[in-house]
Parts: C-alpha cells; structure tokens; sequence
C-alpha cells in the first residue's frame, strides 16, 4: 500500500482509454460461451508474463460468462497480418471465428502518444487488438505492479472493446476511460468487472465469432488505451 502512496504522490493521474466497470461479484449472465483469441506475440514477451497475463484476462471474462480459449501464433496467417482501418461501410464482412490480440515492441513515439493499445472493432483483417507491450512495461515499472496484471487487464479492455463494437467508455469500472492510481488498487484487488449491461451485450455479440447470426454494428471506431499524466 505504501507504494501507492509514493505513486500518487508522483504522478496524479494516469488514463487508460478502455472500458471496465467496478464490481465485486459476477453478474449471472446464462451459460458460459467460449471465445476465441490469437496472441500474436510479436513483441517476444516472455511466457513467465503471457501466461499469467491471459489467465488475469481469463478471469475478467469469466465474470461475464465467457470462457477464454487462447492460441499463441507467430508467424500469423495470411488473413492475420496487417491493419485494416477502412470503413465497415466498404469492406467484406469478417468471417474469422476469432478475436485477434497482436503484443507490439519498439512502439514509435507518434503513435498515439501515451496510449497502451487499441482496438479496430470493425477489422475483418489484421488485428482486432494491437497492445503496444514496451508501454505496458512501462506502465508496470511506474506502478510496481507485476507486468503480467497491467497487459492482462489492457488486453481486457481492448477485447471488450471489439465484443461491445464501441469506443464508449463508462465512467468507471473495466471500461472507464481513465485510470488513476486508485484505479489501479481496485485492479490490483481485483475489484474491477465488466458491467451486467456490458457482459450481456457481450455474450449477445460473441456470436459474430461463433459462426452464428451477425448482429447489426455500430459506425466504424478505433478505441485506444492511454496512459498520461494529468494537467497540473
């Protein structure tokens, strides 16, 4: 606790643009689904990170009735490599019964200065989440938290992101826009959850990978992580 005690003395706020709401108990949603998710590890982050990493993201979800079901890919496949930023309104849907998380290094500065992450709900190649890993070690060093639970957590967010297919942040909680360093505490209680609304929205939309009936979608967004200090 004195750690972050010494953080908010340092540094007064922190945002991590994402969705997640607080909540101490899992919403009962119905049956558990299962979503799949391909890790493209090209940032190299080390198993002793990844795999605690995906069972905190594991965990999140599971609160929301949805199951985790994790490949690890390097090379990626053909449909997998690349961005695709255009417009949903221009572009064959997204036959891809999966969600794919891309872990980046070396992440240029001018690339959303501050930010974890993002996500590309709408891709139908490419990643649906592109996580900027040099940031989250950052992140982790400035809040003594384990690596590990900063990654899961923003892996969290940006895939909620994709299953929600909105760029929306609540006010507080797994989705909220800005994290501080009491934030952080809850995520670190594990304190943080999915919201019943969100969870439900979620497992209604988890059929767009599942082979099922496509759901109409929202306009086209890029929903982003970001990490800044706030205005002093």
């Amino acid at each position: 606790m004195d750690s972050w005690l010494r953080l908010a003395s340092i540094v007064n706020t922190f945002a991590l643009m994402a969705g997640s709401v607080s909540g101490k108990s899992a919403p009962a949603i119905g049956p558990a689904q299962t979503l799949s998710i391909r890790l493209s590890n090209e940032a190299q982050a080390s198993p002793r990170v990844i795999h605690p990493a995906t069972d905190q993201a594991d965990w999140l979800f599971r609160a929301a009735r949805i199951r985790i079901s994790w490949e690890c890919r390097l090379p990626e496949s053909p449909e997998d490599q690349g961005t695709d930023m255009s417009s949903s309104a221009f572009q064959q849907p997204d036959t891809r019964r999966y969600i794919l998380v891309r872990l980046m290094g070396r992440t240029p500065a001018s690339l959303l200065p501050g930010a974890l992450g993002y996500a590309l709900p709408f891709a139908h190649t490419g990643a649906h989440v592109l996580i900027f890993y040099d940031r989250v070690e950052a992140l982790a060093r400035i809040l003594n938290e384990p690596t590990y639970a900063v990654l899961g957590h923003a892996m969290a967010h940006e895939v909620g992101h994709v299953l929600l297919g909105s760029s929306e942040h609540p006010s507080a909680g797994l989705m909220q826009a800005r994290w501080t360093a009491a934030t952080w505490r809850l995520a670190s209680a594990g304190l943080l959850a999915f919201t019943r609304e969100e969870a439900e929205l979620m497992s209604a939309r988890l059929q767009r990978f599942e082979g099922q009936h496509r759901l109409p979608l929202q306009q086209p967004t890029l929903a982003s992580s970001v990490l800044q200090r706030s205005p002093e």
